[in-house]
């Protein structure tokens, strides 16, 4: 699936869908650039397409292809919150399968979601070796709605048919699991392959070949059943429904007929596609896809990034280079203390040895992305290079091969160009591009490419050096110890929390963090800083054994020690309900983002977050603080900020934008254009 169009264009269907017809075989291509998204132009045109293909006399196959990029992708994301218009993919697939001619799909590029389940309802597959495809729909809290979980399990049985949906990546077509959905695999030409494929199956007499019809999936229905038992154990914790609806929809498709299984995983899309959260997963999906423009012109150009220049030591430096060597840049490492080198490079030897060990690569990629570093003086490392990373202060002078480009990615003032990447660098996908006053449209591209060569997901600050996930991660910090000073226990706090689903909730991730930085901290006049009161009791986080937690288990338990430290420095009051203690936390950090806003820091409600999200660990189905507003009723959460009387007023006094959404019936959501 795919956002809507940025300009909003809607191409004719003849635009869409090309036709033609020589020797027999009816070739029917989709070109809907970029990704041939089934659009409703490309849903009419193909229904057309079919039209006069039954109609074609002399007719013997229809070939299914996409031009450009790949086959047909997966439908438009924006018309899923409104009325269906034109034929369903679901209709596409029900008229390829009912066919009255075979019906071949070659497949290119990566195919995905309803163009996958366009391909499966065609009778036979033919795909370029190069092919990845996946059913990514769990990913925005949703069912496949086209017959994928009925015909999936048909061809590969439940084990690999969950495996992808509930996965939801993109999948090798010649590897498990994906590999049964395949008839045949072409190294090169497909179109000739295709064409050569069609005039055997029809040299042979092979009519269609109707999915609904397969069985090889079901061969074992002993395996089946406890492959779909495994599943079931494994998913039995997870707060999430679209994970629970796949799983049955699959046990369904061998206890029901083909068409009552198909009922039911439409009955299952619909209660998803209505649910809180598909809404949260899909405006998550949204916000990534519109921050990667980083506010540049559609087709701005990218520069090559082959070659970058780390400068500095330390674990930062480290960090970076072990990213970008992953990503297979050559990586020039400089620092004027070779002694930093000396310690830094058999520690990046380790990483690479213990992702081995992981079996996240092989002994030879680990060599290979080896080969690519080159370390020494910070002079000499920038030759050649197309960016410079700054990850420690100095080495400002070196000189800097003309084009390229400077970025400060250490904490900082910024005047140029900032890169912020969240901790741990190589397992994280939060990348803020911190737009200085003076960054240059060359500078913002080359941050593009570097986030897409990285595979992170970028999100464009305009600031002179402060990050919003810090600033973020700081206002819920700050809560959640205004919430202590107001007599709630931590403990209460967390749970309340954890139990709504974040897993990494504000005392826990303080503990992760140490609670050093923390303790420095500022704190409104009458206000505690109850990381500073905790480490001078001696107890400093998970990497002391005791912070907010005791740790020495290797997991958090809570300690009366603490309780009782805590007790000690303010009276307790009897416990709030978990919705006030959620709304207090949600709402500073909503009003928080709805500053950072008016500032000009961050462009929309879906930036922050998107930054609130990848930064703090929230769970992605339950949204950011400015969705989570509008779920909880913007007038109902002003309400809630209002009770709490704290002498950090800057955290719950709403911001005037909250009156103005208020007044005029809307929510932060509205705001994202």
């Amino acid at each position: 699936m795919r956002p809507a169009d940025g300009d909003g264009h809607m191409p004719e269907a003849q635009d869409t869908v090309g036709y033609s017809y020589r020797d027999g075989i009816v070739r029917i291509a989709v070109d809907h650039p970029p990704v041939n998204a089934l659009a409703r132009p490309v849903r009419e045109g193909l229904h057309a397409a079919l039209d006069r293909a039954a109609a074609e006399d002399g007719a013997q196959a229809v070939l299914l292809v996409g031009t450009a990029r790949g086959f047909p992708a997966g439908e438009d994301l924006a018309e899923l919150d409104a009325p269906l218009s034109g034929p369903s993919v679901a209709d596409l697939c029900a008229r390829i399968e009912a066919f009255g001619i075979p019906v071949i799909a070659a497949l290119h590029g990566t195919v995905m979601g309803g163009g996958l389940e366009l391909a499966l309802a065609a009778h036979y597959r033919i795909a370029l070796t190069s092919t990845r495809v996946g059913l990514p729909q769990v990913r925005l809290g949703l069912v496949p709605g086209a017959g994928a979980t009925q015909r999936v399990p048909r061809m590969i049985g439940a084990r690999a048919a969950l495996e992808m949906m509930l996965g939801g990546g993109a999948y090798p077509v010649d590897r498990a699991p994906a590999r049964g959905l395949v008839d045949v695999l072409a190294d090169v030409d497909l179109n000739a392959a295709a064409e050569g494929y069609i005039r055997e199956l029809l040299a042979s007499g092979n009519g269609p070949r109707r999915t609904s019809e397969l069985r090889d999936g079901f061969a074992d229905p002993g395996a089946y059943q406890q492959d779909i038992a495994r599943f079931r154990e494994a998913l039995a914790n997870r707060p999430e429904i679209a994970p629970r609806e796949i799983l049955a929809a699959v046990e369904a498709a061998m206890l029901l007929p083909f068409e009552a299984g198909l009922a039911l995983e439409r009955d299952a899309f619909e209660t998803c596609l209505g649910s809180e959260q598909s809404r949260a997963l899909r405006a998550g999906f949204r916000a990534e896809h519109a921050a990667q423009g980083l506010g540049l012109p559609a087709g701005t150009a990218l520069p090559d990034l082959s070659c970058i220049a780390v400068l500095g030591g330390g674990g930062l430096a480290a960090q970076l280079a072990f990213a970008l060597l992953r990503a297979g840049v050559r990586v020039q490492w400089g620092t004027q203390d070779p002694d930093q080198l000396r310690a830094g490079v058999p520690k990046l030897r380790d990483a690479f040895e213990a992702g081995v060990v992981r079996g996240a690569l092989t002994e030879d990629e680990a060599e290979e992305c080896m080969a690519l570093l080159r370390v020494g003086d910070g002079a000499a490392m920038t030759d050649g290079a197309q960016m410079i990373l700054h990850a420690a202060p100095g080495q400002w002078n070196v000189p800097v091969p003309e084009g390229a480009v400077r970025a400060i990615a250490f904490a900082g003032e910024v005047e140029g160009l900032g890169l912020r990447f969240a901790p741990p660098v190589h397992a994280t996908r939060l990348l803020e591009v911190i737009a200085g006053p003076s960054v240059t449209a060359g500078e913002l591209a080359a941050s593009r490419a570097l986030a897409r060569r990285l595979g992170r997901i970028a999100v464009r600050v305009s600031s002179s050096g402060e990050s919003a996930a810090a600033r973020l991660v700081a206002v819920c910090q700050r809560a959640a110890d205004a919430l202590v000073d107001l007599g709630q226990d931590p403990y209460d706090l967390d749970r309340a929390l954890r139990d709504w689903g974040w897993t990494r909730p504000p005392f826990v991730a303080r503990d992760l963090a140490g609670l050093a930085g923390h303790a420095q901290a500022p704190r409104a006049d009458g206000a505690m800083n109850w990381s500073r009161l905790l480490r001078d009791a001696g107890r400093s986080g998970r990497a002391a054994g005791q912070g907010v937690y005791d740790w020495q288990s290797g997991s958090p338990r809570e300690d009366d020690e603490v309780a009782a430290l805590i007790d000690s420095a303010r009276p307790r009051s009897a416990p709030l309900p978990p919705e006030t203690i959620r709304g207090g936390l949600f709402g500073a950090m909503a009003n928080a983002g709805a500053r950072m806003l008016s500032e000009g820091m961050l462009s929309t409600p879906s930036e922050v977050d998107l930054v609130a999200v990848q930064a703090l660990d929230l769970p992605r189905w339950r949204g950011g603080p400015m969705h989570l507003a509008g779920v909880e009723g913007l007038l109902r959460l002003r309400r809630t900020m209002e009770t709490f009387d704290h002498p950090d007023r800057t955290l719950w006094t709403p911001e005037s934008v909250f009156a103005d959404l208020i007044k005029n019936g809307r929510n932060f959501d509205a705001l994202n254009g």
